[in-house]
């Protein structure tokens, strides 16, 4: 199965899809920027910035959080 499809899986299995593609762009601007890529197989990871967040994320090694409180940074008035 190719990281694309497994990051279509990980999306549906998800509770908050929004904020799973909110963290794989944080992913790309971080490797865009020279962070290193996790999967050693993605050459240039810089310019293949995309595909590398797509592997990590569907290995397993880039992990993110949905906060219990669905209420931050908004003010109820």
């Amino acid at each position: 199965m190719k990281s694309f499809e497994k990051v279509e899986n990980l999306a549906a299995e998800s509770e908050n899809q929004y904020k799973l593609a909110l963290a794989m762009a944080k992913r790309v601007r971080a490797l865009q920027n020279g962070a290193p890529c996790l999967v050693p197989e993605v050459k240039d990871s810089q310019q293949n910035a995309v595909k590398a967040a797509m592997a990590e994320f569907s290995r397993g090694l880039i992990t993110y959080d949905v906060p219990d409180d669905d209420n931050q940074g908004v003010d109820a008035q």
